[in-house]
C-alpha cells in the first residue's frame, strides 16, 4: 500500500485525504493552521459542489450544518433593480460556514485508521531522493523543522503555492485583474424573499455583490481595481462604494458602520499551471489553478479535483500502479473544465473591463438595458449561459 501526503486542509485537501483515507490508503493531512478560521474563505456551494459532497456519503452531515439557500438574482444598475431571475428548477445553491465543512471532512477522514492529521504546520519545500523524485516535504513548527515522507505528496496549498515553487512548476496567469473587498454586516429587514436572494450592482464600470449569509448576516462584496485599496483608503471609500447601492441598502451600510466586519481584502490571482505534476507530486484546487471568485467556483472545482483525483490514486496506491501515470491522468481529466469554466468567468468580468475602457459609451447602454432584461427571453438567456457554472462542464462520478 503506497502512503500519500497531502499539503493543506481547504476543500482540495480535506476531500482528497477523506476519500483516500476511507479506502484504506495511508494518508497524512498537514495544515498550516492550527485551526480552519481564516480570515477569508469561499462558502457557496454550487450544485456542482452538493453533488461532489453527497457522492462521498456526506449528504446528512453536510445538511446538518448550518446552511442557507439562495434562490434568486437581483440585477441593479444604477439602484435601479432590472433583472430579477428565480433559480432554474433542479439547481440550488447554498451557503454554509467553510470551516465547519472543512471539519466536517476531516472527521470523516479520521474514523479511519489509516489516517492522520497534523495541524499547525507550515509546507517549506519538497525533499527529493537521488533520483530527484519528491519524496516528501520539509515543514516547520513551533517545535522546530521535520520531514514528512510518503511515496505520492499532494500539494493543496492554495493560489500562493509554496510547493508548486519549490518544485519549479509554473503559474500561467489570466488576464483577470481585479481584487474584492469584502464585509459581513447585520443583515436589513425586508421581505424573505429578499432575504434569499444574491444581489448585483453595477453602475458604470464599478460592480458589488450581496447575499444574506449562512449567520444571518449581509455578506456584501466590492470589485476593486487591482492593487487598488491603498488609494481608496486614504479617501473616503465607504462614499465609493454607497454610491453603487440602491439608497435603503446604501442607508443600512452607513447606519451599521459601527458593526461593520471588514473590510477584508482579497487578492484575486486566476491562474492555471501547464503542468499538475512532477515526478512524486500532484497539484489539486487552487495550487494546480486558482480560480476567480465569481460564481464560488473555487471550492466547487477543488470538491470535483479531489473526485477526480480518488478515481486515479486509489487503484494506483492499493496495487502496483504508476503512481505519476495517475497524477498526470488526473490533469488530463480535469483540465478541459477548469479552462472552461475560467473562461466563463471571464466573460462575467470582461463587460467591467470593456465598460472602463470605453466610457463614452457606458450613458447610451445603460438606458438600453433596462429594455433588454425586462424581456422573458433575456432570463432565459442568462440562466442559460450561467448553467454551465452551476452544473459544470461534465459528469464527474466518484468510482472508487
Amino acid at each position: 500500500m503506497r502512503s500519500v501526503l497531502i499539503v493543506g486542509a481547504g476543500p482540495a485537501g480535506a476531500a482528497t485525504a477523506c476519500l483516500l483515507a476511507r479506502r484504506g490508503i495511508p494518508v497524512t493531512l498537514v495544515e498550516r493552521g492550527r485551526d480552519f478560521e481564516r480570515v477569508f474563505r469561499g462558502e457557496a456551494l454550487m450544485p456542482t459542489g452538493l453533488d461532489a459532497l453527497r457522492q462521498m456519503g456526506l449528504g446528512a452531515a453536510l445538511d446538518a450544518l448550518p446552511w442557507r439557500r439562495l434562490d434568486a438574482w437581483r440585477v441593479f444598475l444604477d439602484g435601479r433593480e432590472i433583472l430579477h431571475v428565480a433559480e432554474p428548477a433542479g439547481s440550488e445553491l447554498r451557503v454554509v460556514p467553510q470551516p465547519l465543512l472543512l471539519r466536517l471532512l476531516v472527521d470523516a477522514a479520521s474514523a479511519s485508521p489509516s489516517f492522520r492529521f497534523v495541524p499547525g504546520a507550515s509546507a517549506r519545500d519538497v525533499v527529493r531522493d537521488a533520483a530527484g523524485r519528491t519524496c516528501g516535504v520539509r515543514v516547520s513548527t513551533p517545535e522546530g523543522e521535520s520531514t514528512l515522507e510518503a511515496d505520492l505528496v499532494v500539494a493543496c496549498d492554495g493560489r500562493a503555492s509554496t510547493l508548486r515553487r519549490r518544485a519549479g512548476l509554473a503559474l500561467d496567469r489570466l488576464p483577470e485583474s481585479y481584487d474584492v473587498l469584502w464585509f459581513k454586516l447585520p443583515a436589513p429587514g425586508g421581505r424573505p424573499a429578499e432575504r434569499t436572494a444574491i444581489q448585483i450592482f453595477a453602475s458604470g464600470a464599478e460592480v458589488a455583490l450581496a447575499y444574506v449569509s449562512w449567520d444571518g448576516r449581509l455578506q456584501l462584496a466590492w470589485m476593486i481595481d487591482k492593487g487598488g485599496w491603498r488609494a481608496l483608503r486614504e479617501g473616503d471609500w465607504m462614499a465609493a462604494l454607497l454610491r453603487l447601492l440602491p439608497a435603503p441598502l446604501a442607508a443600512h451600510v452607513r447606519a451599521c458602520t459601527a458593526s461593520l466586519e471588514g473590510p477584508t481584502l482579497l487578492d484575486v490571482v486566476v491562474g492555471r499551471s501547464p503542468r499538475w505534476s512532477a515526478p512524486g507530486l500532484l497539484l489539486l484546487g487552487d495550487a494546480a489553478h486558482p480560480m476567480s471568485p465569481v460564481r464560488a467556483q473555487g471550492i466547487n472545482m477543488a470538491l470535483r479535483d479531489a473526485i477526480v483525483a480518488a478515481n486515479q490514486l486509489v487503484p494506483a496506491c492499493s496495487g502496483d500502479g504508476d503512481l505519476d501515470a495517475a497524477a498526470a491522468a488526473v490533469q488530463r481529466e480535469r483540465e478541459a473544465e477548469i479552462a472552461g469554466v475560467q473562461r466563463l468567468q471571464w466573460r462575467e468580468v470582461r463587460g467591467q473591463r470593456w465598460a472602463r475602457e470605453r466610457p463614452w459609451l457606458v450613458a447610451p447602454m445603460l438606458r438600453l438595458a433596462p429594455l433588454l432584461t425586462r424581456r422573458r427571453w433575456f432570463s432565459a438567456l442568462w440562466l442559460r449561459q450561467q448553467r454551465p457554472l452551476r452544473f459544470g462542464l461534465g459528469d464527474v462520478r466518484l468510482r472508487v
